[in-house]
């Protein structure tokens, strides 16, 4: 199901209305207006954006030379680092097609996504090394492996090329025509089976943060001093550098997963923006607000939270020991993916109380269901939202719901794609061609309410039936997060002898507190119908997550089932 080629260049609208805007050619442009400006930052290192701009070329140039043609599949198995950012930028000039790998997946996951994607060259981390060399001898149109030290004088293994010798002595690439409708390859997280290919057109994705002046409010009132803000991209990036007002972001979540990518990739490099990234295996929290207070950061990405605790018990930690961190530049935060608690979000603005907290409720398929946007003040949720332009929800005869019948439905979302990569049956499934239109239906649940404001439900496939009861983790999830006590937990079903399904829950608790099984469930009993109260509990220190921040249920299953049974 690849995209057709055969549209005029980027820089206009083409027939069907998508904006003709390609990343890398809007990068040119920036590199060639600030040099000198810093567009990536890792430790002590900082990437200038002409630095950045000669890397890709020089990477794109090394590429288009080992035979990787137009539309060739580049695998990114990459932590997230400055050359993660290259690597995504290099791969574009030449029109090849980036892919987002999980660097977390073993041999038998790596190779499925390998093959799946028809990847051609692979550009991995020293300490992946093993075992991403290992599993390329089985992919049979594997032409490339290029190696990232992230060790320290890694040895490069035979067969292998090493990219800082390619990114500093490789010929450069010539800059090329490009087409909006190239396309960036995102895999699902596998949530709902084996993980999907999703082929999105660079130019959708350009589209959907509107005009420059737009994508300045949306990070947060970048150039309120100017008179007017330059719609031609490369002038605007030179206004802001000029004024030193330019967005800083920092992905927290993984880069490899969409939101981080989307919030804190393109959509700050187009106003000539700087992304700095965490230096760290994993995510840690306080490396996190050294980096704000070293770089003024203005923008964070995250994955609900799996990352927004972490974030708020290390500012706790820091007023704690007297030295609070100054967060004042951080204009947004954003968040999709996974649950962020109202409780949280409140906690939050007591250390960034300036900030908009964003939180959007999407799918990788290029579903786009609503946001919620706080300022302090305002009344928090977990699981409402303001319907983003065509939303539907869908009853079982396949028809949309009006608002207001308290029923939930299937979210219907207006899509950037069509479709999964080799997967027909899925596609047929998810997919759905409405009024004119394409839609995504990947499997959230929704409500639509009388007042127009839509509360996610959860994924159809997580659903739990007790005795004939449907019951959503995600609302029980929601509840148990209130109690004071609680950190994080993870709630899902069980076999039941006597009802199908038990609800149970991994809960996992703030340092230093204490709570029973019983004072869980009559917390949930209190507060939503008997049978949705877990009658099985688990107290973990960490409850289990994919990378992403979204649920790891196979592993929270499994620390319950070889678990004694807590009172």
């Amino acid at each position: 199901m690849d995209l057709c080629l055969e549209r005029p260049p980027s820089g206009g609208v083409s027939e069907g209305g998508m904006i003709e805007q390609h990343h890398a050619s809007v990068f040119e442009g920036i590199a060639d207006a600030i040099p000198d400006a810093p567009a990536l930052a890792q430790g002590d290192r900082i990437t200038t954006w002409g630095e950045m701009e000669s890397r890709a070329s020089r990477l794109s140039g090394a590429m288009l030379d080992a035979g990787l043609g137009i539309q060739a599949r580049v695998a990114i198995d990459l932590r997230n680092c400055s050359e993660w950012m290259e690597s995504f930028f290099g791969t574009l000039k030449g029109r090849q097609v980036p892919v987002s790998i999980n660097y977390r997946y073993l041999d038998d996951e790596l190779a499925f996504l390998l093959e799946n994607s028809d990847s051609e060259a692979l550009i991995f981390h020293a300490s992946l090394g093993e075992r991403v060399v290992r599993v390329a001898e089985r992919i049979a149109g594997m032409k490339m492996l290029i190696q990232v030290d992230d060790i320290g004088g890694a040895p490069v293994p035979e067969g292998v090329l090493d990219y800082e010798t390619l990114v500093s002595g490789h010929p450069s690439a010539e800059r090329i025509e490009r087409f909006a409708d190239d396309i960036v390859m995102w895999y699902s997280g596998g949530t709902t089976g084996l993980p999907k290919g999703i082929l999105i057109p660079i130019g959708r994705s350009a589209e959907m943060s509107g005009s420059q002046e737009g994508r300045l409010r949306t990070l947060g009132r970048f150039g309120d001093s100017l008179d007017s803000i330059p719609e031609d991209i490369a002038e605007c990036a030179k206004v802001l550098w000029s004024e030193r007002s330019r967005p800083v972001a920092v992905p927290a979540a993984p880069l490899m997963h969409s939101t981080a990518i989307s919030y804190a990739g393109p959509a700050i490099f187009y106003c000539g923006g700087m992304v700095v990234t965490l230096g760290g295996k994993r995510f840690d929290a306080h490396e996190l607000l050294r980096v704000i207070e070293e770089h003024r950061v203005s923008t964070i990405a995250i994955v609900g939270d799996a990352f927004a605790v972490p974030i708020l018990r290390a500012f706790e930690e820091r007023v704690a020991k007297g030295m609070p961190c100054d967060a004042s530049s951080i204009k947004t935060v954003y968040s999709a993916g996974a649950v962020w608690s109202g409780g949280v979000k409140e906690q939050l603005f007591q250390h960034i109380p300036e900030a908009l907290l964003v939180d959007n409720c999407g799918s990788s398929e290029g579903a786009w269901y609503g946001s919620s946007i706080l300022r302090r003040g305002d009344s928090a949720s977990s699981a409402s939202f303001l319907p983003s332009p065509g939303v539907l929800v869908l009853g079982e005869d396949g028809l949309p719901m009006p608002p207001g019948t308290g029923q939930p439905g299937l979210l219907a979302s207006l899509t950037m794609t069509k479709g999964y990569h080799k997967d027909s049956v899925k596609t047929a499934e998810n997919f759905r061609f409405i009024g004119g239109e394409w839609y995504t239906t990947p499997g959230d649940l929704g409500i639509l309410n009388e007042d127009g404001s839509l509360t996610l439900v959860g994924r159809g496939t997580s659903v739990i039936n007790t005795g004939g009861e449907k019951v959503y983790p995600e609302e029980v999830d929601n509840v148990i997060k209130t109690m004071p006590e609680v950190d994080d937990c993870l709630a899902f079903g069980i076999p039941d002898d006597q009802y199908g399904q038990m609800v149970s829950a991994v809960v996992q608790l703030r340092s230093g507190t204490n709570l029973s099984t019983a004072s869980v469930t009559e917390w949930v009993r209190a507060r939503l119908a008997r049978y949705k109260a877990p009658r099985r509990v688990h107290f973990v220190d960490l409850v289990p997550r994919l990378p992403n921040g979204k649920p790891d249920y196979p592993g929270a299953r499994r620390l319950l089932e070889n678990s004694t049974p807590q009172a």
